[in-house]
């Protein structure tokens, strides 16, 4: 175990492993328009690369937990952080757009890793109560890095180039190996199932992923978390090429997303509040509603006022304070809509309908948008709609159990 006399130790290499990948997500967000130069190719082109990326932690959703659970999270956790870190520092030597987006599709799937071991070591060593004050206290830190990513990332990307950033996430993740290789010892007779990766055994669990998919309560959840992580990744992948062509530079972009992340703080610590006094469908209506409030103005400020980065900004804090509710009350919501031997199943699916649909969001909204106001707004608002119509589809089913968030 990871020093079990230090659990604020513990607590802080979960956050590191947690966010590692989404940290690695945000941070070359104010260097893309500087990297379509460099690589001679389209805006649509380099943010091929983001679309790679989620898809690579979609994979990651679905495999690396099994996998861990035959061989040890530990050695599973040192070969994708070693992949990780080897991975970033080749994004930072990549002269072509194929070998970069190649790298960025393995960095992606060894810092998935992280994410996901750093979940399971919780739930190995707390019991259930316990695990939710950790996530409590370890979620909201994660979501922090959005925007201490492009913060950073602005200011190395100013100074010493694009390249910098994966240096620095490359360095982050070399820093987070060695702790693990120092501080985790392989828990073998707790964690290691060498009989999970049979083929007997994978087709016996094949129908329990069909089973969860035919849970309309669960995928109504699902889709509400997939239509907020697709507006937030739409918006920060097509954001930094609006804000290039209002004429910003590298660190004034990556201050613009320090916003988002407040808002987002301020709604999950809010739901966080209000789950004493309200059940998890008054919170998912008080989220939606800040939600589509936001795209709605949104589409209406752009119409009014185009050439101001505010007016996307602004609208944007009212979309993500909306997700600070969403998130975590429809995460818990999916979790208690299954039946308890299919709540792994579950996480793992969860986590890959939403990062493969954020990837399709991606993939089309630059040649959409092309760093143009107006249309980033009615994608956004589009996606908004899609979420409301989620969450109309969830009221025709009673969730089955009421949902403590702390």
């Amino acid at each position: 175990m990871l020093l079990n006399q230090n659990h604020y130790f513990f607590v802080s290499v979960i956050t590191a492993m947690a966010s590692v990948s989404l940290f690695a997500t945000d941070i070359y967000l104010p260097a893309l328009p500087e990297m379509a130069i460099y690589f001679n190719c389209t805006q649509s082109a380099i943010q091929s690369s983001f679309t790679v990326f989620l898809l690579g932690l979609a994979s990651c959703q679905l495999v690396a937990g099994i996998i861990s659970d035959r061989f040890g999270r530990k050695r599973v956790l040192m070969v994708g952080l070693t992949i990780f870190t080897i991975s970033s520092i080749l994004c930072a030597c990549a002269t072509t757009l194929p070998q970069f987006v190649v790298f960025r599709m393995l960095q992606a799937m060894g810092g998935g890793v992280g994410s996901v071991i750093s979940r399971a070591l919780v739930a190995d060593r707390f019991n259930r109560q316990d695990a939710v004050k950790v996530f409590s206290t370890v979620f909201p830190i994660v979501g922090l890095s959005s925007a201490i990513g492009p913060f950073v990332g602005g200011y190395l990307t100013h100074f010493f180039g694009w390249q910098s950033t994966f240096y620095f996430i490359a360095g982050f993740g070399f820093l987070i190996l060695i702790t693990v290789f120092f501080c985790l010892t392989q828990q073998k007779e707790k964690t290691v199932d060498p009989t999970i990766l049979k083929p007997t055994l994978l087709a016996h669990n094949l129908p329990k992923y069909v089973g969860v998919l035919r849970n309309l309560e669960f995928l109504g959840y699902v889709f509400i978390i997939s239509a907020s992580f697709c507006v937030f990744r739409c918006y920060t992948v097509e954001s930094p090429f609006v804000f290039n062509t209002l004429g910003f530079g590298a660190k004034e972009i990556g201050h613009f997303y320090i916003v988002l992340s407040i808002a987002y703080l301020i709604g999950n610590l809010t739901a966080k509040k209000l789950t004493q006094k309200m059940n998890i469908e008054k919170l998912l209506q008080i989220g939606m509603s800040f939600f589509v409030l936001g795209g709605f103005c949104m589409i209406v400020s752009s119409l009014i006022l185009e050439h101001s980065p505010y007016t996307i900004i602004i609208p944007m804090c009212v979309i993500t304070l909306g997700n600070g509710f969403l998130f975590p009350v429809a995460s818990a919501g999916a979790m208690t809509s299954v039946s308890a031997e299919l709540i792994g199943t579950a996480s793992g699916l969860m986590g890959a309908i939403q990062f493969v649909c954020a990837a399709f969001c991606v993939s089309w909204i630059g040649q959409l948008c092309q760093g143009k106001v107006i249309p980033l707004s009615f994608s956004i608002g589009f996606v908004c709609l899609i979420g409301l119509m989620s969450y109309l589809m969830l009221t025709l089913y009673r969730p089955k159990a009421e949902v403590t968030l702390s």
